[in-house]
Protein backbone atom coordinates (compact mmCIF):
# COMPACT_ATOMS: atom_id res chain seq x y z
CA UNK A 1 0.00 0.00 0.00
CA UNK A 2 1.63 3.38 -1.08
CA UNK A 3 1.58 6.08 1.66
CA UNK A 4 -1.24 7.68 -0.92
CA UNK A 5 -3.39 5.13 -0.72
CA UNK A 6 -6.28 5.47 1.47
CA UNK A 7 -7.76 3.10 4.26
CA UNK A 8 -10.34 1.01 4.42
CA UNK A 9 -12.33 1.37 7.25
CA UNK A 10 -15.44 -0.67 8.86
CA UNK A 11 -17.68 -0.40 11.37
CA UNK A 12 -19.15 -3.38 13.71
CA UNK A 13 -22.64 -4.24 12.55
CA UNK A 14 -23.76 -4.96 16.26
CA UNK A 15 -22.19 -1.69 17.58
CA UNK A 16 -24.48 0.39 14.80
CA UNK A 17 -27.49 -1.69 15.16
CA UNK A 18 -27.31 -1.53 19.17
CA UNK A 19 -29.76 2.10 19.05
CA UNK A 20 -32.10 3.33 17.14
CA UNK A 21 -30.68 6.78 16.52
CA UNK A 22 -31.58 8.81 13.11
CA UNK A 23 -28.49 10.13 13.56
CA UNK A 24 -26.74 6.67 12.88
CA UNK A 25 -28.59 6.05 10.09
CA UNK A 26 -28.34 9.04 7.79
CA UNK A 27 -24.58 9.28 8.50
CA UNK A 28 -24.57 5.18 7.33
CA UNK A 29 -26.51 4.43 4.98
CA UNK A 30 -25.50 6.40 2.26
CA UNK A 31 -22.20 5.04 2.69
CA UNK A 32 -22.27 1.47 3.30
CA UNK A 33 -24.84 0.87 -0.69
CA UNK A 34 -23.00 -2.41 -1.21
CA UNK A 35 -23.32 -3.88 2.40
CA UNK A 36 -19.72 -5.70 2.26
CA UNK A 37 -19.50 -7.36 5.36
CA UNK A 38 -15.94 -8.42 6.91
CA UNK A 39 -15.29 -10.65 9.96
CA UNK A 40 -13.20 -8.17 11.82
CA UNK A 41 -12.65 -9.93 14.72
CA UNK A 42 -12.35 -13.67 14.34
CA UNK A 43 -14.46 -16.11 17.09
CA UNK A 44 -16.44 -13.48 18.66
CA UNK A 45 -20.17 -13.70 17.98
CA UNK A 46 -20.31 -10.12 17.08
CA UNK A 47 -17.04 -9.37 14.99
CA UNK A 48 -19.02 -8.78 11.57
CA UNK A 49 -18.48 -5.13 10.45
CA UNK A 50 -20.01 -3.24 7.33
CA UNK A 51 -16.86 -1.61 5.11
CA UNK A 52 -17.67 2.03 4.85
CA UNK A 53 -17.75 2.78 1.07
CA UNK A 54 -15.94 6.73 0.80
CA UNK A 55 -13.05 8.14 1.27
CA UNK A 56 -10.83 7.99 4.77
CA UNK A 57 -11.27 11.39 5.99
CA UNK A 58 -15.16 10.88 5.90
CA UNK A 59 -15.09 7.20 7.07
CA UNK A 60 -13.16 8.59 10.10
CA UNK A 61 -15.12 11.90 10.42
CA UNK A 62 -18.31 9.43 10.98
CA UNK A 63 -16.63 7.36 13.34
CA UNK A 64 -15.93 10.18 15.51
CA UNK A 65 -19.35 11.71 15.11
CA UNK A 66 -21.17 8.07 16.34
CA UNK A 67 -18.54 7.78 19.29
CA UNK A 68 -18.70 11.52 20.15
CA UNK A 69 -22.66 10.43 20.12
CA UNK A 70 -22.30 7.11 22.42
CA UNK A 71 -19.74 8.96 25.07
CA UNK A 72 -22.55 11.88 25.58
CA UNK A 73 -25.27 8.90 25.89
CA UNK A 74 -23.27 6.83 27.79
CA UNK A 75 -23.22 4.10 25.86
CA UNK A 76 -20.85 1.60 24.70
CA UNK A 77 -18.50 3.21 22.12
CA UNK A 78 -18.99 2.13 18.31
CA UNK A 79 -16.08 -0.41 17.17
CA UNK A 80 -14.29 0.67 14.14
CA UNK A 81 -11.21 -0.95 11.90
CA UNK A 82 -8.56 0.04 9.34
CA UNK A 83 -7.49 -2.45 7.12
CA UNK A 84 -4.00 -3.31 7.46
CA UNK A 85 -1.59 -3.32 4.27
CA UNK A 86 -1.85 -7.51 4.63
CA UNK A 87 -5.75 -7.42 4.28
CA UNK A 88 -6.08 -8.45 8.46
CA UNK A 89 -8.44 -5.54 10.13
CA UNK A 90 -7.29 -3.75 13.38
CA UNK A 91 -9.25 -1.70 16.05
CA UNK A 92 -9.18 1.89 15.79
Amino acid sequence: MSACAQLRIAANIADLTRYEDIPRQCLVVPVVQSKQIIDAEPGRLDGAAVVFECDEARARAIVDILRSYDAKAKRYSLRAYSEGPRGGWRKL
